[in-house]
């Protein structure tokens, strides 16, 4: 199942409300939980605008090259990022937004227990897989071998007891493909944010709008505009 980047096909929570669908295939997750995602994660990092003008100036110069990531795991996490959140019609995934890149910085400026946290749940993935298609790892699998070991650790309130630990590392996974991808000037697009462009045809707040709010721009005039 691919994700929509509009989040109109994310499956309602436990709660009844429209919220990440956890039962997705591979852990993908909708654009719109994404968003909430990396808005959140970048709140908390503090670190989506610095990381993406280091990252980017990187790559124009050609000088980027992996702080955090060995090439095992840097090549397992381009797979995954891109299940995260696969290219579709509306812009590229993860990997073209340069999430790699944004999660490398990320993960290297981060403390010894999240690094540590991180390594383990890659030697754990290639462990699984080695273990269930006889020595395979990971990026060597199959897409339904891939989507068999990473649906049993989609959701850690799901996951068997023996998996919980490495269902929580997925869900580190997911959180930071969302944190870079829309922090990213591609995800940015793709959610079509306008904000801080000029907009002439502005007629200002709906009329309903303002009647359910109990606000009207007159009351305000008179109280905030000199106007009596």
């Amino acid at each position: 199942m691919k994700s929509g980047r509009d989040g109109k096909e994310g499956r309602e929570g436990k709660d009844g409300k429209e919220g990440k669908d956890q039962t997705r295939p591979h852990g993908r997750i909708s654009r719109r939980d994404a968003v909430k995602v990396g808005l959140a994660l970048s709140a908390g990092y503090g670190v989506a605008a610095p990381a993406w003008a280091k990252v980017r100036e990187r790559i124009a110069q050609g000088t980027w090259q992996a702080q955090f990531f060995s090439a095992a795991e840097l090549a397992t996490f381009r797979v995954l990022a891109d299940l995260v959140i696969p290219r579709d019609e509306r812009s590229g995934g993860a990997t073209e937004a340069g999430v790699v890149e944004y999660a490398d910085f990320v993960l290297n400026e981060s403390g010894d227990r999240t690094k540590q946290q991180w390594r383990d749940g890659f030697r754990w993935l290639d462990g699984e897989c080695a273990r269930r298609f006889t020595g395979r790892r990971f990026v060597e699998c199959a897409e339904a071998e891939r989507a068999q070991v990473l649906d049993a650790i989609a959701v850690p309130q799901r996951a068997s007891q023996e998996l919980r630990t490495a269902a929580e590392w997925f869900t580190r996974v997911r959180d930071l493909v969302g944190s870079g991808f829309f922090s990213s000037q591609m995800g940015v697009a793709d959610i079509q944010y306008t904000g801080g462009v000029f907009n002439p045809t502005w007629q200002g707040a709906p009329p309903e709008a303002l009647r359910e709010l109990g606000v009207s721009y007159e009351a305000w005039d008179r109280r905030y505009g000199g106007r009596r």
